[in-house]
This record gives C-alpha cells, sequence and structure tokens, in this order.
C-alpha cells in the first residue's frame, strides 16, 4: 500500500465513524472459505467505530439439510411456500448456523449475540396458495438491536420472525436486511454472495440510481434469482430512505473493505442520491485541488499551481466527485477581449481514468464557456492533446491566434505545448 491509497481509505474515516451499516451474508457464503476473510473485515469496521449489525441467509444450509435427512423441502430461501417439514429443517438448520456465526464472531474477538428481533406474521394466501409458516415482517424491535449497538455487541439477526402467539415463522433474509437497515436509518447495507455481481454488469457503470437498478432488472427477467432479489430489496431500500446499497461477491480480495473504502469498489451500488456529479469548485476545495494539481505536476502533465493561483482563481474551475471526494478537476480561464476561452488544468486521478470523467468535464468545460459567451476554446497540452482531439479540439500551427497576455505566458514556460481550438 501506498501513502495515496492510505489517503484514499481515511478520507471515508470520517464519514463513517458512528454510523450503521447492515451486513447480509448468504449461507453459502459461510460455508466458503472467504468467510474468515470477512470476519477480519468486521473487526476492522469495528475498531473505526463503525456499528454493524449482520443478517445472514441460510438457504444453502437448509437445502443441504433437507438432503441429508432425504427430506422433499417446499422452500429454501423464505419467499415461497414453507410447510412444516420445512419450517422444521430450516429452525435446525438456522439454529446451528447462527451458533457457528456467533463461535466465529469469538474468534476474531468481537462480542456478539443474536436478536429475535422480528416480528411477523403467516404470510398467508398468495397466489391462491397457502404460504403455510413463511412470514411477512410487521416490525422490527430496533430498540433490542439498538441497546445491543450501545453495549458494543454485535448483533446477529437470523432469518425468522415469531407471531403474536409466539409461532416460528421462515422470512427472506434479503427482506430482513432491508426491514432491519431501514428501522436503525442505517446508512448502509451491504449483501454479500459468492455470484460476483459485477458479472451482470458493465465495468464502468457499477453505480446505479434506483431507477436504474430497476429498469436493469426488468430488462434482465433471466438473472439468478439471488441477485434478481438483492436488486430488487436494493431499489426499495433506497426509496426508504437508505443512502448506499452494495452488492459484492465474496471471491474478492477483501471485498468488504474494498467496496467500502475505494470511490469504485469492487462491487455493484445502488444509491438513492447523487453518487457522481460535476459541480463548480469552492474555496472548500482549494487544498484538495492544490494537491490534485501537485500530483499532476509530478509526473509533467500540468504546469505548477501555488496554492495562492488556485485561491485566485477558484471561479474558472470545475471539479468531478465521487461520494463527496474530488476524484478530477478541469480549469476554464476566460479572454473575453478576444472573445475565447481557456481549458486547462484537466487532470483525472490516477484510479479513476478510462471512465469518462475527461470527457464530462470537458462537457462541462464547454457548457461553462457557452455561458461565458466565447465562440472559441482553446487549450496548451504536452500530453492530453490525443485525449481533446477525440472531444472535437483541433491542432493550430499558429500561435498568433493566442490571447497576447496567454502567448507571453507561454513563451516563458517553454513546455512546447501543443496548441488546439474548438469553435463553441
Amino acid at each position: 500500500m501506498n501513502f495515496s491509497d492510505l489517503r484514499a481509505i481515511l478520507q471515508y474515516v470520517p464519514q463513517f465513524r458512528g454510523r450503521t451499516f447492515v451486513v447480509a451474508l448468504d449461507g453459502a457464503v459461510i460455508d466458503s472459505p472467504e468467510f474468515s476473510n470477512i470476519l477480519l473485515d468486521l473487526t476492522v469496521l469495528r475498531s473505526l467505530n463503525i456499528r454493524v449489525v449482520l443478517v445472514h441467509g441460510a438457504a444453502a444450509q437448509i437445502e443441504a439439510l433437507g438432503k441429508k435427512r432425504s427430506l422433499e423441502l417446499s422452500n429454501i430461501d423464505g419467499t415461497g411456500v414453507t410447510d412444516e417439514t420445512t419450517l422444521e429443517v430450516s429452525m435446525d438448520a438456522i439454529s446451528r448456523l447462527s451458533n457457528t456465526v456467533l463461535q466465529s464472531l469469538t474468534t476474531v474477538k468481537l462480542k456478539a449475540a443474536t436478536a429475535n428481533a422480528i416480528h411477523a406474521h403467516p404470510s398467508g394466501i398468495v397466489g391462491g396458495i397457502d404460504a403455510g409458516f413463511t412470514g411477512t415482517i410487521e416490525r422490527i424491535d430496533d430498540g433490542v438491536l439498538q441497546s445491543f449497538l450501545e453495549q458494543d455487541i454485535l448483533p446477529v439477526v437470523p432469518p425468522l420472525g415469531f407471531d403474536a402467539d409466539g409461532q416460528t415463522l421462515r422470512v427472506n433474509s434479503d427482506t430482513v436486511a432491508r426491514e432491519v437497515a431501514t428501522a436503525l436509518d442505517a446508512a448502509k447495507i451491504i449483501f454479500v454472495s459468492v455470484d460476483d455481481p459485477c458479472e451482470m454488469a458493465d465495468e464502468r457503470e457499477r453505480q446505479w440510481s434506483g431507477d436504474e437498478a430497476l429498469a436493469f432488472t426488468e430488462q434482465n427477467p433471466g438473472l439468478a434469482d439471488g441477485i434478481a432479489s438483492k436488486l430488487k430489496h436494493a431499489v426499495r431500500a433506497t426509496r426508504d430512505g437508505i443512502p448506499r446499497v452494495h452488492l459484492i461477491g465474496s471471491g474478492s480480495e477483501d471485498a468488504l473493505l474494498a467496496e467500502l473504502f475505494s470511490n469504485e469498489g469492487v462491487g455493484v451500488m445502488i444509491y438513492s442520491d447523487a453518487y457522481q456529479k460535476v459541480r463548480p469548485a469552492t474555496r472548500a476545495d482549494v487544498d484538495e485541488l492544490h494537491l490534485l494539481i501537485h500530483r499532476a505536476i509530478e509526473d509533467d502533465q500540468l504546469i505548477e499551481r501555488s496554492r495562492v493561483e488556485i485561491q485566485s482563481a477558484i471561479e474558472d474551475y470545475i471539479v468531478a466527485e465521487i461520494d463527496g471526494n474530488v476524484v478530477g478537476c478541469v480549469a476554464i480561464h476566460p479572454y473575453l477581449e478576444d472573445g475565447k476561452a481557456e481549458l486547462a488544468c484537466l487532470f483525472v486521478k490516477k484510479g479513476h481514468t478510462d471512465q469518462g470523467y475527461g470527457r464530462t468535464l470537458i462537457d462541462a468545460a464547454v457548457s461553462r464557456a457557452r455561458e461565458l459567451g466565447v465562440s472559441e476554446m482553446f487549450a496548451l497540452s504536452t500530453q492530453a492533446a490525443g485525449f481533446l482531439e477525440k472531444s472535437e479540439f483541433c491542432r493550430v500551427d499558429d500561435l498568433s491566434t493566442l490571447p497576447d497576455r496567454r502567448r507571453e505566458k507561454w513563451e516563458k514556460n517553454q513546455r512546447n505545448a501543443v496548441l488546439l481550438a474548438r469553435k463553441i
């Protein structure tokens, strides 16, 4: 790990400290070799004073126990019909699994306890069929969960609910995660499965609004049931006020931490508000811009600009932001007496290149130039000329077309930059 990686991680710590994350593990994840790494990731989250609630599924264990007993099960994930035999197998499998989870958390020095916090009622007749012992969640006893969290105890919530008469009901773990997160006003839900959700998404488009996720689900009816369920509940969760829902595969190295402590992550994220945006820079961005530009100077991509120079021209800058963190910038310096504006200081952080941010910043710069009422935008570049040419800029050999005061600066710095121009 280098220092820039550490900075990227630390920028999230103040945002996450004291917030509640609901981590939802499929049963198959708990039986996988990656479970030990996830436990270590949970200890890191707790060490950062992040409040964690663990919800677990048990479909894999229920199915395995049914086969071992040579029993035909009516349903394994708590979404269909649960007959008496299936309920009995489910209760045994879930009880054993919850105990395994508690034991595993103890090995990494985390205090934990199971909570019967789910109040439910029988689902009744669904689609003309009696759902038997499948339950519908009425409410979450958030007081019990909050009490555990205040005592530094990690609550473990299994997929079982109880009705007013004490009857045990099978409930779906994805539904439990959403309901628990909503009741606790959680900042995030993190669904972890053995399937890699990134396989369904374009590598460059793994952050979706709730509406985009819903459209994707409707347009892809062949999605695996587990992924489709998580997307459905992610959409509902964001509409109920959960800012971020993450879907990650347990096979990714350091999956939980890599997803949470990087801008791009390793999974698919559904968000309820603006995750990516381009906006005018403010004085609060000066230090971040200075650091960003300094990195580009080290790579000979930009000329040096002092903090004072940036601050004095801050109204010329536009920044690209991901989840509240600046990842790129561009500046538009007007030469209104010549009817022109200069596109300058175009830079995107390493790790965020080739993802469309540069083009987005150029588009924002063009819009700003139009607002200024200029007829032409020009750029002087040593390394980005080829990229700019893909955005309708053309090389110009005649440097006399530069505004006089800009040409004087160019002659002084002797960078042999290429002049490019674009009509507005």
